[in-house]
Protein backbone atom coordinates (compact mmCIF):
# COMPACT_ATOMS: atom_id res chain seq x y z
CA UNK A 1 0.00 0.00 0.00
CA UNK A 2 1.58 3.26 -1.10
CA UNK A 3 1.29 6.18 1.31
CA UNK A 4 1.50 9.85 0.39
CA UNK A 5 2.97 11.07 3.65
CA UNK A 6 3.40 14.67 2.54
CA UNK A 7 -0.26 14.91 1.50
CA UNK A 8 -1.81 13.77 4.77
CA UNK A 9 -2.03 17.20 6.37
CA UNK A 10 -3.14 18.75 3.08
CA UNK A 11 -5.96 16.24 2.88
CA UNK A 12 -7.09 17.09 6.41
CA UNK A 13 -6.90 20.82 5.66
CA UNK A 14 -9.22 20.29 2.71
CA UNK A 15 -11.78 18.63 4.99
CA UNK A 16 -11.62 21.16 7.84
CA UNK A 17 -9.59 24.14 6.58
CA UNK A 18 -8.49 26.68 9.20
CA UNK A 19 -9.33 29.77 7.14
CA UNK A 20 -12.65 28.33 5.97
CA UNK A 21 -13.71 27.41 9.51
CA UNK A 22 -12.74 30.83 10.86
CA UNK A 23 -14.73 32.56 8.11
CA UNK A 24 -17.65 30.26 8.81
CA UNK A 25 -17.42 31.10 12.52
CA UNK A 26 -17.70 34.79 11.71
CA UNK A 27 -20.59 34.24 9.28
CA UNK A 28 -22.70 32.44 11.90
CA UNK A 29 -21.70 34.92 14.65
CA UNK A 30 -19.92 32.24 16.67
CA UNK A 31 -17.12 34.69 17.53
CA UNK A 32 -19.34 37.73 18.08
CA UNK A 33 -18.64 37.86 21.82
CA UNK A 34 -15.64 35.55 21.98
CA UNK A 35 -13.32 37.09 19.41
CA UNK A 36 -10.28 35.49 21.01
CA UNK A 37 -11.73 32.01 20.31
CA UNK A 38 -10.96 30.86 16.78
CA UNK A 39 -13.65 28.67 15.24
CA UNK A 40 -11.07 26.40 13.59
CA UNK A 41 -9.35 25.50 16.88
CA UNK A 42 -12.71 24.97 18.58
CA UNK A 43 -13.98 22.65 15.82
CA UNK A 44 -10.75 20.68 15.55
CA UNK A 45 -10.40 20.25 19.33
CA UNK A 46 -13.97 18.99 19.67
CA UNK A 47 -13.66 16.62 16.70
CA UNK A 48 -10.37 15.20 17.97
CA UNK A 49 -11.92 14.62 21.39
CA UNK A 50 -14.54 12.32 19.82
CA UNK A 51 -11.78 9.84 18.94
CA UNK A 52 -10.82 9.51 22.62
CA UNK A 53 -11.82 6.68 24.94
CA UNK A 54 -13.56 9.08 27.38
CA UNK A 55 -14.79 12.00 25.28
CA UNK A 56 -16.25 15.06 26.94
CA UNK A 57 -15.73 18.76 27.58
CA UNK A 58 -12.50 18.23 29.52
CA UNK A 59 -10.94 16.23 26.69
CA UNK A 60 -12.03 18.90 24.19
CA UNK A 61 -10.58 21.61 26.44
CA UNK A 62 -7.23 19.80 26.59
CA UNK A 63 -7.14 19.50 22.81
CA UNK A 64 -8.01 23.20 22.52
CA UNK A 65 -5.16 24.14 24.86
CA UNK A 66 -2.77 22.13 22.69
CA UNK A 67 -4.01 23.72 19.46
CA UNK A 68 -4.60 27.33 20.58
CA UNK A 69 -2.20 27.58 23.49
CA UNK A 70 -4.57 29.24 26.00
CA UNK A 71 -8.18 29.75 27.06
CA UNK A 72 -9.27 33.15 28.31
CA UNK A 73 -12.04 34.34 30.56
CA UNK A 74 -15.18 32.23 30.32
CA UNK A 75 -15.33 28.46 31.07
CA UNK A 76 -14.67 26.29 28.03
CA UNK A 77 -18.09 24.58 28.25
CA UNK A 78 -19.88 27.89 27.62
CA UNK A 79 -18.69 27.82 24.03
CA UNK A 80 -20.88 24.77 23.35
CA UNK A 81 -24.06 26.25 24.78
CA UNK A 82 -25.17 28.49 21.93
CA UNK A 83 -27.19 27.98 18.74
CA UNK A 84 -24.29 29.55 16.82
CA UNK A 85 -22.06 26.64 17.83
CA UNK A 86 -24.61 24.14 16.46
CA UNK A 87 -24.81 26.08 13.20
CA UNK A 88 -21.03 26.22 12.99
CA UNK A 89 -20.66 22.44 13.26
CA UNK A 90 -23.59 21.56 10.99
CA UNK A 91 -22.30 23.88 8.26
CA UNK A 92 -18.75 22.60 8.73
CA UNK A 93 -20.10 19.10 8.06
CA UNK A 94 -21.89 20.29 4.93
CA UNK A 95 -18.74 21.97 3.58
CA UNK A 96 -16.65 18.89 4.38
CA UNK A 97 -18.84 16.39 2.51
CA UNK A 98 -19.72 18.62 -0.46
CA UNK A 99 -16.79 17.38 -2.66
CA UNK A 100 -17.90 13.76 -2.17
CA UNK A 101 -21.39 14.41 -3.53
CA UNK A 102 -20.02 14.51 -7.07
CA UNK A 103 -20.04 10.77 -7.65
CA UNK A 104 -18.64 10.98 -11.19
CA UNK A 105 -15.18 11.81 -9.81
CA UNK A 106 -14.90 8.77 -7.56
CA UNK A 107 -16.91 5.94 -9.10
CA UNK A 108 -15.12 2.57 -9.29
CA UNK A 109 -15.05 0.37 -12.34
CA UNK A 110 -18.23 -1.49 -11.56
CA UNK A 111 -21.17 -2.10 -13.86
CA UNK A 112 -23.55 -0.74 -11.23
CA UNK A 113 -21.66 2.57 -11.30
CA UNK A 114 -22.31 2.94 -15.03
CA UNK A 115 -26.06 3.29 -14.47
CA UNK A 116 -26.26 5.76 -11.56
CA UNK A 117 -24.46 8.98 -10.53
CA UNK A 118 -24.29 7.43 -7.07
CA UNK A 119 -25.82 4.68 -4.95
CA UNK A 120 -26.88 6.21 -1.63
CA UNK A 121 -27.84 4.31 1.51
CA UNK A 122 -29.77 6.09 4.23
CA UNK A 123 -31.16 5.22 7.62
CA UNK A 124 -31.74 6.75 11.03
CA UNK A 125 -30.49 5.85 14.49
CA UNK A 126 -31.91 6.85 17.87
CA UNK A 127 -29.41 8.41 20.30
CA UNK A 128 -30.55 8.63 23.91
CA UNK A 129 -29.80 11.96 25.62
CA UNK A 130 -30.21 13.37 29.13
CA UNK A 131 -33.78 13.14 30.46
CA UNK A 132 -33.74 16.89 31.13
CA UNK A 133 -33.89 17.39 27.35
CA UNK A 134 -37.23 15.65 26.85
CA UNK A 135 -38.98 18.95 26.08
CA UNK A 136 -36.60 19.73 23.23
CA UNK A 137 -35.96 16.14 22.10
CA UNK A 138 -38.89 13.96 22.96
CA UNK A 139 -38.15 10.27 22.66
CA UNK A 140 -40.23 7.13 22.22
CA UNK A 141 -38.85 4.31 24.35
CA UNK A 142 -36.41 6.71 26.05
CA UNK A 143 -37.64 9.87 27.72
CA UNK A 144 -35.39 12.00 25.54
CA UNK A 145 -33.66 11.11 22.30
CA UNK A 146 -32.25 12.60 19.12
CA UNK A 147 -32.67 10.83 15.80
CA UNK A 148 -29.70 11.00 13.46
CA UNK A 149 -30.57 10.64 9.78
CA UNK A 150 -27.47 9.73 7.76
CA UNK A 151 -26.81 9.35 4.02
CA UNK A 152 -23.71 7.47 2.85
CA UNK A 153 -22.45 6.38 -0.56
CA UNK A 154 -22.00 2.70 -1.18
CA UNK A 155 -18.64 3.58 -2.76
CA UNK A 156 -16.27 3.92 0.19
CA UNK A 157 -19.10 4.44 2.70
CA UNK A 158 -18.51 8.18 2.48
CA UNK A 159 -20.96 10.36 4.44
CA UNK A 160 -22.89 12.69 2.11
CA UNK A 161 -25.55 14.32 4.28
CA UNK A 162 -26.96 14.20 7.81
CA UNK A 163 -29.84 15.62 9.80
CA UNK A 164 -30.73 15.78 13.53
CA UNK A 165 -34.39 15.67 14.63
CA UNK A 166 -36.29 14.87 17.84
CA UNK A 167 -36.49 11.14 18.47
CA UNK A 168 -40.29 10.84 18.45
CA UNK A 169 -40.59 11.85 14.79
CA UNK A 170 -41.32 8.87 12.54
CA UNK A 171 -38.93 8.23 9.67
CA UNK A 172 -41.67 8.53 7.05
CA UNK A 173 -42.38 12.12 8.15
CA UNK A 174 -38.78 13.31 7.65
CA UNK A 175 -37.91 15.43 4.63
CA UNK A 176 -35.06 14.09 2.52
CA UNK A 177 -32.36 16.54 1.33
CA UNK A 178 -32.73 15.54 -2.31
CA UNK A 179 -31.21 18.84 -3.47
CA UNK A 180 -27.80 17.47 -2.53
CA UNK A 181 -27.94 14.59 -5.01
CA UNK A 182 -27.83 14.28 -8.79
CA UNK A 183 -30.84 13.09 -10.73
CA UNK A 184 -31.06 9.31 -11.26
CA UNK A 185 -29.19 8.60 -8.00
CA UNK A 186 -30.26 5.23 -6.61
CA UNK A 187 -31.53 5.38 -3.01
CA UNK A 188 -31.70 2.30 -0.80
CA UNK A 189 -33.68 2.50 2.45
CA UNK A 190 -35.72 0.32 4.79
CA UNK A 191 -39.42 -0.03 5.57
CA UNK A 192 -39.41 2.76 8.13
CA UNK A 193 -39.29 5.39 5.37
CA UNK A 194 -42.06 3.89 3.24
CA UNK A 195 -44.90 6.34 2.66
CA UNK A 196 -46.48 6.76 -0.73
CA UNK A 197 -45.91 10.54 -0.68
CA UNK A 198 -42.20 10.05 0.02
CA UNK A 199 -41.93 7.49 -2.77
CA UNK A 200 -43.75 9.88 -5.09
CA UNK A 201 -41.43 12.78 -4.21
CA UNK A 202 -38.38 10.62 -4.97
CA UNK A 203 -39.84 9.61 -8.32
CA UNK A 204 -40.88 13.16 -9.25
CA UNK A 205 -37.39 14.41 -8.35
CA UNK A 206 -35.96 12.07 -10.97
CA UNK A 207 -34.40 9.70 -8.43
CA UNK A 208 -34.30 5.92 -8.49
CA UNK A 209 -35.36 3.98 -5.41
CA UNK A 210 -35.25 0.46 -4.06
CA UNK A 211 -36.81 -0.48 -0.73
CA UNK A 212 -38.63 -3.45 0.80
CA UNK A 213 -42.41 -3.45 0.88
CA UNK A 214 -44.22 -4.49 4.03
CA UNK A 215 -44.95 -8.19 4.26
CA UNK A 216 -48.71 -7.60 4.35
CA UNK A 217 -48.64 -4.88 1.66
CA UNK A 218 -51.65 -4.88 -0.66
CA UNK A 219 -51.04 -2.49 -3.57
CA UNK A 220 -53.12 -2.46 -6.72
CA UNK A 221 -51.53 -4.69 -9.39
CA UNK A 222 -51.78 -3.07 -12.84
CA UNK A 223 -49.59 -5.40 -14.89
CA UNK A 224 -47.88 -8.78 -14.54
CA UNK A 225 -44.35 -8.73 -15.92
CA UNK A 226 -43.53 -12.19 -14.61
CA UNK A 227 -45.97 -14.58 -12.98
CA UNK A 228 -48.36 -17.51 -13.49
CA UNK A 229 -50.93 -17.32 -16.28
CA UNK A 230 -53.76 -17.32 -13.72
CA UNK A 231 -52.57 -13.91 -12.53
CA UNK A 232 -52.48 -12.56 -16.05
CA UNK A 233 -56.00 -13.87 -16.70
CA UNK A 234 -57.21 -12.21 -13.49
CA UNK A 235 -55.94 -8.87 -14.79
CA UNK A 236 -57.57 -9.44 -18.17
CA UNK A 237 -60.90 -9.81 -16.35
CA UNK A 238 -60.19 -6.68 -14.27
CA UNK A 239 -58.28 -4.22 -16.50
CA UNK A 240 -58.39 -1.49 -13.81
CA UNK A 241 -56.27 -3.64 -11.51
CA UNK A 242 -56.43 -6.35 -8.88
CA UNK A 243 -55.24 -6.15 -5.28
CA UNK A 244 -52.03 -8.09 -4.69
CA UNK A 245 -53.46 -10.25 -1.93
CA UNK A 246 -56.24 -11.43 -4.19
CA UNK A 247 -53.54 -12.83 -6.46
CA UNK A 248 -51.08 -13.91 -3.78
CA UNK A 249 -52.16 -14.56 -0.16
CA UNK A 250 -49.76 -13.36 2.53
CA UNK A 251 -48.89 -16.86 3.75
CA UNK A 252 -48.41 -18.29 0.25
CA UNK A 253 -44.94 -19.78 -0.30
CA UNK A 254 -43.29 -19.05 -3.65
CA UNK A 255 -40.60 -20.86 -5.59
CA UNK A 256 -40.09 -18.50 -8.55
CA UNK A 257 -39.74 -14.70 -8.64
CA UNK A 258 -42.79 -12.57 -9.39
CA UNK A 259 -42.69 -9.17 -11.06
CA UNK A 260 -45.57 -6.65 -11.19
CA UNK A 261 -46.39 -3.04 -12.01
CA UNK A 262 -48.35 -1.69 -9.04
CA UNK A 263 -50.01 1.46 -7.74
CA UNK A 264 -49.05 2.47 -4.20
CA UNK A 265 -51.30 4.95 -2.42
CA UNK A 266 -54.64 6.50 -3.48
CA UNK A 267 -56.09 5.51 -6.84
CA UNK A 268 -56.08 9.05 -8.23
CA UNK A 269 -52.79 10.35 -6.82
CA UNK A 270 -50.71 7.29 -5.95
CA UNK A 271 -47.29 6.39 -7.31
CA UNK A 272 -46.74 3.71 -9.95
CA UNK A 273 -43.82 1.41 -9.15
CA UNK A 274 -42.45 -2.00 -9.89
CA UNK A 275 -43.02 -4.71 -7.25
CA UNK A 276 -40.58 -7.63 -7.21
CA UNK A 277 -41.26 -10.66 -5.02
CA UNK A 278 -38.51 -13.22 -4.52
CA UNK A 279 -38.30 -16.36 -2.42
CA UNK A 280 -36.61 -16.03 0.96
CA UNK A 281 -35.89 -18.61 3.68
CA UNK A 282 -38.44 -21.44 3.58
CA UNK A 283 -39.80 -19.88 0.35
CA UNK A 284 -41.25 -16.97 2.30
CA UNK A 285 -42.11 -13.88 0.28
CA UNK A 286 -39.66 -10.98 0.10
CA UNK A 287 -41.17 -7.87 -1.46
CA UNK A 288 -39.26 -4.97 -3.02
CA UNK A 289 -40.52 -1.71 -4.52
CA UNK A 290 -38.37 -0.02 -7.14
CA UNK A 291 -38.30 2.34 -10.09
CA UNK A 292 -35.68 0.25 -11.93
CA UNK A 293 -36.98 -1.12 -15.27
CA UNK A 294 -37.63 -4.80 -15.81
CA UNK A 295 -35.45 -5.27 -18.89
CA UNK A 296 -32.19 -4.18 -17.27
CA UNK A 297 -32.78 -5.31 -13.69
CA UNK A 298 -34.06 -8.86 -13.19
CA UNK A 299 -35.45 -9.90 -9.76
CA UNK A 300 -32.23 -11.64 -8.67
CA UNK A 301 -30.26 -8.41 -9.17
CA UNK A 302 -32.90 -6.35 -7.34
CA UNK A 303 -32.62 -8.56 -4.26
CA UNK A 304 -28.81 -8.50 -4.36
CA UNK A 305 -28.63 -4.70 -4.72
CA UNK A 306 -30.82 -4.22 -1.66
CA UNK A 307 -28.39 -6.26 0.43
CA UNK A 308 -25.99 -3.32 0.11
CA UNK A 309 -28.19 -1.23 2.39
CA UNK A 310 -26.91 -3.10 5.44
CA UNK A 311 -23.64 -1.19 5.18
CA UNK A 312 -25.23 1.97 6.57
CA UNK A 313 -25.94 0.00 9.75
CA UNK A 314 -22.22 -0.77 9.97
CA UNK A 315 -21.45 2.95 9.69
CA UNK A 316 -23.74 3.69 12.65
CA UNK A 317 -22.02 0.90 14.59
CA UNK A 318 -18.65 2.50 13.80
CA UNK A 319 -19.92 5.90 14.95
CA UNK A 320 -21.12 4.51 18.26
CA UNK A 321 -18.20 2.21 19.03
CA UNK A 322 -15.23 4.26 17.85
CA UNK A 323 -16.41 7.88 17.37
CA UNK A 324 -18.43 8.43 20.58
CA UNK A 325 -21.81 9.09 18.94
CA UNK A 326 -23.64 7.65 21.94
CA UNK A 327 -21.47 9.39 24.56
CA UNK A 328 -23.13 12.76 25.24
CA UNK A 329 -22.33 13.92 28.81
CA UNK A 330 -24.44 17.08 28.82
CA UNK A 331 -27.97 18.29 29.53
CA UNK A 332 -27.67 21.38 27.34
CA UNK A 333 -29.77 21.24 24.13
CA UNK A 334 -27.13 23.01 22.04
CA UNK A 335 -24.08 21.24 23.45
CA UNK A 336 -25.56 17.81 22.81
CA UNK A 337 -26.08 18.66 19.14
CA UNK A 338 -22.54 20.03 18.85
CA UNK A 339 -21.14 16.74 20.16
CA UNK A 340 -23.22 14.70 17.70
CA UNK A 341 -22.08 16.85 14.79
CA UNK A 342 -18.51 16.50 16.05
CA UNK A 343 -18.81 12.69 15.90
CA UNK A 344 -20.11 12.95 12.34
CA UNK A 345 -17.18 15.21 11.46
CA UNK A 346 -14.83 12.67 13.04
CA UNK A 347 -16.26 10.13 10.58
CA UNK A 348 -15.50 12.54 7.73
CA UNK A 349 -11.90 12.93 8.97
CA UNK A 350 -11.50 9.15 9.20
CA UNK A 351 -12.81 8.68 5.65
CA UNK A 352 -10.55 11.44 4.34
CA UNK A 353 -7.54 9.58 5.72
CA UNK A 354 -8.83 6.29 4.32
CA UNK A 355 -9.20 7.75 0.82
CA UNK A 356 -5.66 9.14 1.06
CA UNK A 357 -4.23 5.77 2.09
CA UNK A 358 -6.07 3.61 -0.43
CA UNK A 359 -8.09 5.80 -2.79
CA UNK A 360 -11.88 5.85 -2.94
CA UNK A 361 -11.95 3.32 -5.77
CA UNK A 362 -10.21 0.79 -3.50
CA UNK A 363 -12.69 1.12 -0.62
CA UNK A 364 -15.49 -0.95 -2.11
CA UNK A 365 -16.96 -4.19 -0.78
CA UNK A 366 -14.86 -7.09 0.44
CA UNK A 367 -12.16 -6.24 -2.09
CA UNK A 368 -11.29 -2.99 -0.27
CA UNK A 369 -7.74 -2.49 0.91
CA UNK A 370 -8.61 -1.03 4.33
CA UNK A 371 -11.04 -1.92 7.09
CA UNK A 372 -12.86 1.33 7.69
CA UNK A 373 -14.14 0.87 11.24
CA UNK A 374 -10.76 -0.38 12.58
CA UNK A 375 -9.17 2.67 10.96
CA UNK A 376 -11.37 4.94 13.10
CA UNK A 377 -10.43 2.85 16.11
CA UNK A 378 -6.73 3.10 15.25
CA UNK A 379 -7.01 6.87 15.05
CA UNK A 380 -8.35 6.90 18.60
CA UNK A 381 -5.57 4.62 19.79
CA UNK A 382 -2.97 6.96 18.26
CA UNK A 383 -4.73 10.19 19.17
CA UNK A 384 -1.67 11.77 20.82
CA UNK A 385 0.32 11.29 17.62
CA UNK A 386 -2.58 12.59 15.55
CA UNK A 387 -2.77 15.75 17.67
CA UNK A 388 0.99 16.26 17.36
CA UNK A 389 0.63 16.11 13.57
CA UNK A 390 -2.02 18.85 13.64
CA UNK A 391 0.08 21.03 15.96
CA UNK A 392 3.39 20.49 14.10
CA UNK A 393 2.32 20.10 10.46
CA UNK A 394 5.82 20.45 9.03
CA UNK A 395 7.20 17.42 10.86
CA UNK A 396 7.11 14.58 8.34
CA UNK A 397 8.06 12.09 11.06
CA UNK A 398 4.61 12.37 12.69
CA UNK A 399 2.83 11.69 9.40
CA UNK A 400 5.01 8.68 8.58
CA UNK A 401 4.64 7.13 12.03
CA UNK A 402 0.89 7.75 12.16
CA UNK A 403 0.20 6.24 8.74
CA UNK A 404 2.35 3.21 9.51
CA UNK A 405 0.37 2.57 12.70
CA UNK A 406 -2.92 3.10 10.91
CA UNK A 407 -1.91 0.67 8.19
CA UNK A 408 -1.09 -1.95 10.82
CA UNK A 409 -4.41 -1.42 12.60
CA UNK A 410 -6.61 -1.33 9.49
CA UNK A 411 -4.85 -3.67 7.08
CA UNK A 412 -7.36 -5.88 5.31
CA UNK A 413 -7.01 -9.27 3.70
CA UNK A 414 -10.09 -9.94 1.57
CA UNK A 415 -11.82 -13.22 2.43
CA UNK A 416 -12.07 -15.91 -0.19
CA UNK A 417 -15.75 -15.27 -0.91
CA UNK A 418 -17.90 -12.96 -2.98
CA UNK A 419 -19.76 -9.98 -1.60
CA UNK A 420 -22.93 -8.40 -2.98
CA UNK A 421 -21.05 -6.02 -5.29
CA UNK A 422 -19.19 -8.94 -6.87
CA UNK A 423 -22.38 -10.96 -7.26
CA UNK A 424 -24.15 -7.98 -8.82
CA UNK A 425 -21.26 -7.63 -11.28
CA UNK A 426 -21.61 -11.26 -12.25
CA UNK A 427 -25.41 -11.12 -12.55
CA UNK A 428 -25.21 -8.08 -14.83
CA UNK A 429 -22.50 -9.55 -17.05
CA UNK A 430 -23.66 -10.76 -20.44
CA UNK A 431 -23.97 -14.52 -20.72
Amino acid sequence: MRHRYSKLLGSLKEVLPKQGLDELGRSVAFVRRLRHVTASAFVWSTVLSRFGSKPGFEQARQRFMELAGAIHRRPFQVRFKAPEAVELFSKAFEHAVEPWRSGSKRMPRHRLAKHFPDVVLFDSSMIQVHDALRKQFKGVAAKAAIKVLLFVSVWGLLPLSAKLVPGHLHDMTLDLPLQHFARKTLFLFDKGFIAWKKLLSLQQSGMNLLCPARYNANPLVLKVNRGPKRMQRALERNPKGVRLRQLLPVAKRIAKPLDFEVLVGPLKSGVRLRLVIVSGPKRKQRLYLTTLPTKLWPPAVIAEIYRLRWQVELVFKELKQHLSLGHLPTADPHAVQVLIWASLLALVVSRAIATLMAGIRQLVGLSRQLRLAPLSKALGENLALFVELIIHPRTKRFACTLLQRLRAGAAYHPPNREDSLQRIQALLSPT
